[in-house]
């Protein structure tokens, strides 16, 4: 006997994909049946229901002997199918098992929410529609039911993706819509503003459904450990992404005791959560997710959010603009947006400020500038309403967010952030502390880059000789402070002081971070441009070509310090008279900066250095003013 457990997520579609099967292979089968068996007395009660349509000529009304006659037709009569529907509790899997002992000749689909079945079952697991088949069934639902709209189609998708693909909000949506004649575009509004309404709306004659959304997985959630319950409330205030599995390992400060692997099971077991198959990951529906948070309230909403968030932050570790960290922190990286989202709405200070900085570091080193500058700028609000405006922790975010601001050329406003962060420290602090000089570095290198070398010089040397002291010869800080001042003097033309600096700046990168790092890029391609200086091509092209090596595998292929190593190759290449090698280089790295500045709405540093450099190299291979005009200006046109 064919024995189907189909089980998922409460709401993902299970009992009408079973009858949609029974109806479409009708004529294979000598009876469809259906029985409701939520509990082992359900069970019991709708088999023997069957018997008025099986064996209408029994007389008994007592359920047992009802039950008797039909086990006897089914075994007698082969060829039948059975669903047993909403089998989502252990005792009515048991009672399953022991009907399903007595039973032979036929087939039985049973659905569940449960995950875990004996051997005697082949488990099929069902998932959530996808977005193409869920927009298609919103238009087909709605049809002649709603106000029509010219981007129906396209907002249809979004209401799909809203919604998570999930059945029963499906039929919830379409029903809301159809009841109220709204467009698409209007359910969205309503969802978006008024969610609790929306998820608690109720209408069992128009959706067809016997319960609303917002009660669906009550069944499930009241089998629920107590902790996989707590696990269930922090969950509920995560990105609705795939979390990643390590963040089960992670102690929930204050809950240290807790098994998460075990409550994870607990959730797995009752299909709350979805393993992901193609990594160590898992997934909360997210609409899960929002009903979990409807159904908090007070002292047990407040504790889920804190204790979420003290969760996150607690996984969040490690310097995230160092890319060593990131395979740890990206898959994280949607979840701290989110909770601290919460966290910030719910006037939680800490950790809210220090996971949300974390996160505007890690994005703005990915060159995300634009999803950045926000949570750097309420970290920022955050420490000055709670600290005061010269709190040594303000400086510090008063200089996080100058670097993204010189980034993003905007020296003018990068430097008064800076020079408010040294005048900070300097008041607060002690002269050699290390903020103090991180800080006085930072001021430095924007004043090199505004060609303010007097000024920007003697602050490099107190930095190097304050760190040298502190850290000794072979700290990482050093590496950094003589980079920087090997570049001034590169610039100043004292070609002969820079070059042990950088050759000892890269050695101690190397052995800091690894041959692999973006640090070590950062060196060559500065060694680079002094071996350029004193025309030593050869020797700067293989650097060059590690450089790019390096930063293309660590930051993808269009992040802005590519398109700085493409550039130098070229500008190699091109001293070397190889134009023809050089200009898909140049290309390729103009492109990259000017996608920065679509992006971000702020000109990139080297923009208009690239554009002058690539009509010179167009000259030098021949081309004309007119072909030269015409190529840039393909590329400028979208700039303003």
């Amino acid at each position: 006997m064919a024995i189907i457990s189909l089980f998922g997520l409460g709401g993902v579609g299970k009992t009408r994909v079973a009858v949609e099967y029974a109806r479409s292979h009708v004529e294979e089968y000598t009876a469809l049946l259906f029985a409701v068996a939520e509990t082992p007395e359900a069970l019991r009660r709708n088999l023997a229901a069957l018997a008025g349509t099986l064996v209408p000529q029994i007389d008994a009304t007592d359920d047992e002997v009802r039950r008797a006659a039909v086990l006897d037709w089914l075994n007698a009569n082969p060829g039948w199918f059975l669903i047993l529907d909403n089998v989502d509790s252990k005792l009515a899997l048991a009672e399953v098992e022991k009907l399903l002992g007595a039973l032979s000749g036929g087939h039985v689909v049973v659905t569940s929410r449960l995950a875990n079945f004996s051997a005697n079952f082949q488990p099929l697991e069902l998932d959530v529609l996808a977005v193409e088949d869920a927009a298609a069934f919103l238009l087909a639902r709605t049809e002649g039911r709603m106000r029509a709209a010219l981007d129906d189609a396209a907002k249809a998708r979004e209401v799909a993706e809203e919604l998570g693909g999930l059945a029963i909000m499906l039929e919830q949506a379409g029903a809301f819509i159809a009841k109220r004649r709204l467009t698409f575009a209007q359910y969205l509004e309503q969802w978006r503003s008024k969610r609790d309404e929306v998820l608690a709306w109720f209408d069992a004659t128009v959706t067809g459904y016997p319960r609303a959304v917002a009660v669906t997985w009550q069944t499930s959630a009241a089998q629920l450990s107590e902790g996989a319950r707590r696990l269930l409330e922090r969950l509920a205030w995560l990105a609705p992404e795939k979390v990643p599995e390590s963040l089960l390992d992670v102690p929930t400060p204050g809950a240290e005791a807790e098994s998460l692997r075990d409550a994870y099971d607990d959730l797995a077991a009752y299909s709350l959560v979805t393993r992901d198959a193609e990594g160590p990951f898992f997934l909360v529906h997210r609409l899960v997710q929002d009903v979990t948070r409807l159904s908090l309230s007070g002292e047990s909403r407040q504790r889920g959010l804190i204790e979420a968030l003290d969760w996150v932050n607690a996984a969040f570790t490690g310097s995230a603009d160092d890319v060593r960290n990131w395979p740890t922190l990206n898959p994280l990286a949607p979840h701290a947006r989110t909770v601290t989202a919460h966290a910030d709405a719910a006037a939680i200070v800490e950790p809210t400020a220090r996971l949300m900085n974390q996160l505007g570091l890690l994005l703005n080193a990915k060159a995300l500038h634009a999803e950045a500058e926000p949570l750097l700028r309420r970290t920022l609000a955050i420490h000055e309403k709670n600290f005061g405006a010269d709190h040594p922790d303000v400086a510090t975010c008063l200089n996080n967010l100058a670097q993204l601001l010189k980034a993003t050329n905007r020296l003018i406003e990068a430097e008064a952030l800076m020079r408010r962060a040294v005048a900070i420290d300097e008041k607060t602090l002690p002269p050699d502390h290390p903020n103090v000089v991180t800080h006085l570095s930072n001021l430095a290198a924007l004043l090199f880059t505004t060609n303010r070398f007097d000024e920007a010089e003697p602050l490099m040397c107190r930095a190097l000789d304050i760190d040298e002291k502190n850290f000794g010869p072979d700290h990482p800080n050093i590496g950094l402070r003589l980079n920087n001042l090997a570049q001034l003097l590169v610039a100043t033309n004292r070609l002969v002081e820079a070059e042990p600096l950088m050759w000892r700046s890269l050695t101690i990168d190397e052995k800091s971070f690894g041959p692999d790092h973006p640090n070590v890029a950062t060196r060559l391609n500065n060694l680079v441009g002094l071996l350029r200086a004193t025309n030593r091509l050869k020797e700067a092209e293989p650097l060059m070509r590690q450089a790019l090596a390096i930063d293309e595998k660590c930051f993808g292929p269009n992040h802005p310090e590519v398109g700085t190593d493409l550039h130098n190759i070229a500008q190699v290449l091109w001293s070397m008279r190889r134009p023809v090698e050089a200009e898909p280089l140049m290309r390729r790295s103009l492109t990259i900066f000017v996608n920065f500045t679509r992006r971000t709405g702020h000109r990139h540093p080297h923009l208009d250095a690239t554009f002058s450099n690539y009509a010179g190299l167009l000259a030098a291979m021949g081309k004309s003013r007119h072909e030269i005009d015409a190529a840039c200006e393909e590329m400028r046109r979208p700039i303003s």
